[in-house]
C-alpha cells in the first residue's frame, strides 16, 4: 500500500481530487496539513460555535470534549483512501483524536474530528491554523458500493449524542476547593455546638448520680 508523495498529491489537487479548497503550502513530503474550520462544538454548550478571523481562538480545558471541522473538504477517489491524525504539536499538549482514523475511498465532504484534551493544561486552537494531517494511500481492487455524500458541517445528531454538561478537571478542582472552603468555615461551628451539647447534657464528675430506692 504505497503512500502518495508531495508531487502526486499536488497533481491530484490540480484535478479537484483529494483536497478541495486546499493550499499547496500545506502539502508536506507525503501528507497534507488540514486547517481548523469555522464550525466547532464544545460539549456542554447548547449549540456549535462559529470561529472567524475576528474571533479565531478556541480554548479546550483539561478533560474537555469537542467536535472540530476542517477548513478544506476532501474528495477521495475510488482508487485511494486517507489516514488522519492530529499534528504532533497538539498531541504533545494532550489533545487526542477519539473519532475515526481513516477516510474511505469515494468519500466527498467535510471531515469531522471528535477530540479530547487529556493533558494537564488548556489547549488553544486557532481558526485556519494547521491542526490535522492526512496521508493518502492507493487501494488495490474494486471497492464495491461508493460512499454516500459526506457532511458539510456539524450535524444535529452529533450534538445530541454529546449533549449534557461536560465534567472537566478544572471544574472538579473548583468544586473540591468550594467543598474545602465550606468544611473550613463550618467545622469550628459544628465542634462548638457539639461541645455545648455535651456540656449541657453530660453530668459533671461533681454532680451526684441519682440511685434507685431500695426496699
Amino acid at each position: 500500500m504505497p503512500f502518495l508523495a508531495k508531487e502526486k498529491i499536488i497533481q491530484f489537487m490540480a484535478d479537484g481530487k483529494l483536497i478541495v479548497g486546499g493550499d499547496k503550502d500545506c502539502v508536506q513530503q507525503c501528507s497534507y496539513d488540514l486547517r481548523l474550520g469555522d464550525e466547532v462544538y464544545i460539549v456542554g454548550k447548547k449549540a456549535p460555535d462559529k470561529l472567524s478571523k475576528r474571533y479565531p481562538y478556541l480554548n479546550l480545558a483539561p478533560g474537555q470534549f469537542s467536535l472540530l471541522t476542517c477548513l478544506e473538504e476532501v474528495n477521495i477517489p475510488e482508487t485511494h483512501m486517507g489516514f488522519i491524525t492530529i499534528r504532533s504539536q497538539f498531541k504533545f499538549q494532550g489533545l487526542v483524536n477519539i473519532s475515526g482514523f481513516h477516510v474511505d475511498p469515494s468519500y466527498k465532504g467535510k471531515l469531522l474530528f471528535a477530540v479530547q484534551n487529556v493533558g494537564p493544561s488548556d489547549v488553544r486552537l486557532k481558526y485556519e491554523d494547521r491542526t490535522f494531517t492526512i496521508f493518502f494511500a492507493a487501494v488495490d481492487g474494486d471497492i464495491g458500493e461508493r460512499r454516500k455524500p459526506g457532511i458539510s458541517g456539524i450535524e444535529l445528531d452529533k450534538v445530541q449524542l454529546l449533549g449534557g454538561a461536560s465534567v472537566t478537571i478544572s471544574k472538579l478542582k473548583k468544586e473540591i476547593d468550594q467543598l474545602k472552603f465550606i468544611v473550613l468555615i463550618y467545622t469550628p461551628i459544628v465542634v462548638a455546638v457539639l461541645g455545648a451539647l455535651i456540656k449541657l447534657f453530660w453530668p459533671s464528675p461533681s454532680t451526684p448520680i441519682p440511685t434507685l430506692p431500695t426496699h
